[in-house]
C-alpha cells in the first residue's frame, strides 16, 4: 500500500515527538516557546510604551496674545479670565516674547515702581523677549528636558517659522495619566515652608530668591495650605487699585497669608501613584502638592518632577 506525503510528514512527527517525549525535551522545549512568546508580547508593550508622543498631540491650539504696550493690570485680568498663568507678547501683530504672573510680581514688587498704578506698567517692560520655541513634531520628551534646562514652564510650537500655538508642563503631564510609579521616588524632600501669620510680602520675598512658585503654609508647624506667587500677583495687582506709594506700602505690610490662603489642603502620600498625582492636579487646578506622612510633612511633588519622569 502506498502511503501518501501527508502521512509520511503525520508519521514523522509522531516519532519525533515520541523522541522529545522520552527524553524529557518536549517539557523543555514547551518551556523554551512561553519564553519566547512571553519575551515578544514583552517587548511588544515596551515598543508601544515607548511610542513617540509629539508635540502637536498635546499642545494648546489657543493662543491667547496680550500687545506689549497693554498694561499688566490687563495682563492679570486676561490670565484670570482664561485661567492661565501665561501670555504670548505681540508686536506690530507679530508674537516676540511671553510673560508671565512671575514677572509681573517682580515688576509689581519693585520699589520705584510702587509710585504707579498697574494699569500705567506696560508687559514691555517686565516680559520674556527670549521666546524658547519647539517644532510640533518634536518628541514630548525634548519639550520636557527643554524646560528644565532653561528653566521655564512653556515653550511656544512653531511649524515653518509661524507660531500655531503653545505646550505648557501642564500639557505635557497628560502623558503621565496612566503612570504607575510611586511619589516617593519623584517627590523633593527639602520643602520651604513658610508660617500662616507671615505677611504676604516675606512670601513674595521667598519665592523670588530662591525661585520657586509655591510656599507650602503651616500652622503650628503642620501643613495647613498653600500660597502661590500667582495668589500674591493677584493681591498685588488688587491693592494698585486703591493704593500707590506709601500708602501702597502700609496696605500691603498689613496684609497675612491667613488672609488669603485657603485651609483647603489637597495632598498626597509617599506610596501614592503619580497618576493620582496627575489625576488631582487637573481635578482642582493646581501645580504642586504636599507629601504627607502620618499627619508631618515629608515632601512636596510639582509638575517640574513630572516633567522629569516624561524627560528621563
Amino acid at each position: 500500500m502506498k502511503i501518501s506525503s501527508s502521512s509520511k510528514l503525520s508519521l514523522i512527527f509522531s516519532m519525533f515527538v515520541k523522541h522529545l517525549y522520552k527524553n524529557n525535551t518536549l517539557t523543555n522545549f514547551y518551556i523554551s516557546l512561553k519564553k519566547l512568546i512571553f519575551n515578544t508580547n514583552y517587548f511588544k508593550s515596551k515598543n508601544l510604551s515607548n511610542k513617540i508622543m509629539k508635540v502637536k498631540d498635546f499642545m494648546s491650539k489657543d493662543l491667547i496674545v496680550i500687545d506689549a504696550n497693554d498694561s499688566v493690570r490687563n495682563a492679570l485680568r486676561l490670565m484670570k479670565k482664561h485661567k492661565v498663568h501665561r501670555l504670548l507678547v505681540k508686536r506690530k501683530g507679530k508674537i516676540v516674547g511671553i510673560v508671565t504672573e512671575r514677572d509681573i510680581l517682580r515688576r509689581l514688587g519693585k520699589e520705584k515702581e510702587r509710585k504707579l498704578s498697574d494699569a500705567h506698567i506696560h508687559v514691555s517692560s517686565c516680559y520674556s523677549k527670549n521666546l524658547i520655541t519647539i517644532n510640533s513634531n518634536e518628541d514630548i520628551k525634548k519639550a520636557a528636558k527643554l524646560m528644565l534646562e532653561k528653566g521655564i514652564s512653556s515653550l511656544a510650537v512653531e511649524e515653518n517659522g509661524e507660531i500655531v500655538g503653545i505646550i505648557t508642563k501642564t500639557d505635557l503631564i497628560k502623558a503621565l495619566k496612566d503612570n504607575n510609579e510611586k511619589v516617593e521616588k519623584w517627590m523633593k524632600r527639602k520643602v520651604i515652608t513658610i508660617d500662616l501669620n507671615s505677611r504676604i510680602l516675606e512670601a513674595r520675598k521667598i519665592m523670588l530668591a530662591k525661585k520657586i512658585k509655591r510656599l507650602v503654609v503651616t500652622k503650628g508647624g503642620y501643613p495647613y495650605g498653600i500660597i502661590t506667587e500667582g495668589d500674591i500677583a493677584k493681591v498685588l495687582g488688587e491693592f494698585r487699585k486703591v493704593a500707590e506709594g506709601k500708602q501702597w506700602d502700609e496696605k500691603m505690610r498689613r496684609i497675612y497669608i491667613s488672609d488669603i490662603v485657603s485651609k483647603n489642603l489637597f495632598f498626597v502620600r509617599p506610596n501614592d501613584k503619580i497618576s493620582k498625582v496627575v489625576k488631582i492636579m487637573f481635578e482642582k487646578g493646581i501645580s504642586g502638592l504636599p507629601v504627607i506622612e502620618n499627619n508631618k510633612l515629608v515632601g512636596i511633588i510639582t509638575k517640574t518632577d513630572l516633567i522629569k519622569i516624561i524627560a528621563k
